[in-house]
């Protein structure tokens, strides 16, 4: 159905000069592992191979042959988080642009590096020699891009894994040799890309010692934004149990309680069973808790730090409730807080908190680095853990790492 309806499209469109996609490179469908690679075979099937098809990709794609085959130049984010989204979806209309001018021709050189890169945001220190090559090699050859991906490894498709793009002006040689330099550096740094999280009592140790702004806890385990259900209550529980108060959490999806507060409107106090709805085994079970609501709303804001500003979030009919001196946002709707806004949207002012807690992975850093005097990234029990060893995989093989 799928392939039939992209077909109907192109062929109603054309005929096209150039195709220029916006795709993020990770998409696994039923049937269809490798989506985009799907998709670009696709267009090529009904448009040909003379045409350019050039597209921008999130730094977490896993690019296949499939996909670097059929495409003349693919233009990966160089930040996490994502704050280029803007500038590389600019670079690649430029691109665009000069090849149907006849001022360049795109040519593209792949490698594929079978390693499962745990999630690094791109300035810490594993990442910068990386980066500070890639940009060296564009600078010394004259080279149109040269870039890598960081893969995702929630995907399980076979084909996961760090890739390297080179892109230069019709000179093919010129690619493969500088992606051989970029994928061997990389190779040779494997054993450095290693990531250690703290424990959760580590974390909330650190949040309570004295200093000036508040400690940012970023939960990639049930970050909506890789798959996380967003109902944990693993910080939240542990916050109760040893009595801290002035945390702000955002946020605990749970429709029911929502309604709960809904009905009993705002000033009223409400007993509820928060959170916890999914396997108790990731989800750590629900809350039994007594909460004020503060407030009641529809969840819809517009975010206006560096990832996504500019776009409208929804997270539903939202409420804002105080428990032992904590205050949590519910949500109906499960979704990745990007920035501070979903705090200021609801009346939280994130900067007089102690603690911040977030449902995000490595996004929130770009935002809450604006208000925090430090922030903590988790892997606890969830969905969506920042690291490939917690995934049982089916279609990787491991013997590949």
């Amino acid at each position: 159905m799928v392939v039939r309806e992209v077909s109907r499209v192109i062929q109603k469109q054309g005929p096209f000069q150039g195709i220029l996609c916006d795709v993020h490179g990770a998409m696994v469908a039923e049937g269809h592992p490798d989506g985009e690679g799907d998709l670009f075979e696709i267009i090529r099937n009904q448009v040909g191979w003379d045409i350019p098809l050039i597209a921008p990709l999130d730094l977490h794609a896993n690019v296949t042959q499939k996909m670097a085959r059929c495409a003349n130049a693919l233009f990966p984010y160089e930040e996490y988080p994502h704050t280029d989204i803007y500038e590389t979806g600019i670079l690649s209309a430029q691109i665009m642009e000069q090849t149907l001018d006849g001022k360049l021709t795109p040519v593209m050189a792949y490698r594929r590096i079978p390693f499962l890169l745990p999630l690094f945001p791109s300035d810490f220190p594993e990442m910068q020699p990386l980066y500070k090559l890639a940009k060296e090699l564009e600078q010394r050859s004259g080279a149109i891009s040269v870039r890598f991906t960081h893969g995702f490894f929630p995907g399980d498709i076979a084909e996961m894994g760090m890739a390297v793009l080179v892109v230069t002006n019709d000179d093919k040689q010129l690619a493969e040799s500088l992606a051989d330099e970029m994928a061997a550096a990389i190779e040779e740094n494997i054993p450095n890309l290693k990531r250690q999280y703290p424990s959760l009592d580590e974390a909330l140790d650190i949040a309570m010692e004295p200093g000036n702004g508040p400690v940012a806890l970023g939960d990639a385990s049930d970050n909506p934004g890789a798959g996380g259900l967003g109902d944990t209550t693993h910080i939240l529980r542990r916050i109760l149990e040893r009595g801290i108060t002035g945390a702000a959490i955002a946020s605990i999806r749970d429709p029911e309680s929502v309604k709960a507060c809904v009905k009993a409107g705002v000033g009223s106090t409400v007993n509820l069973s928060l959170g916890g709805w999914s396997d108790e085994s990731y989800s750590g079970g629900p809350l039994n808790v007594t909460a004020y609501v503060k407030s009641i709303s529809d969840g819809i804001f517009t975010y206006k730090g560096k990832v996504t500003r500019g776009a409208v979030a929804n997270h539903g009919t939202t409420a804002v409730v105080e428990i032992a001196g904590n205050t949590v946002l519910i949500t109906s709707l499960s979704r990745q807080p990007y920035d501070l806004e979903i705090f200021r949207s609801n009346g939280i002012a994130p900067e007089e908190q102690r603690i911040l807690v977030t449902k995000s992975a490595i996004h929130y850093m770009a935002s809450f680095g604006t208000v925090a005097r430090k922030m903590i990234t988790l892997s606890l029990p969830g969905y969506s853990v920042p690291v490939p060893e917690g995934y049982a995989y089916k279609n990787w093989k491991t013997e590949d790492m």
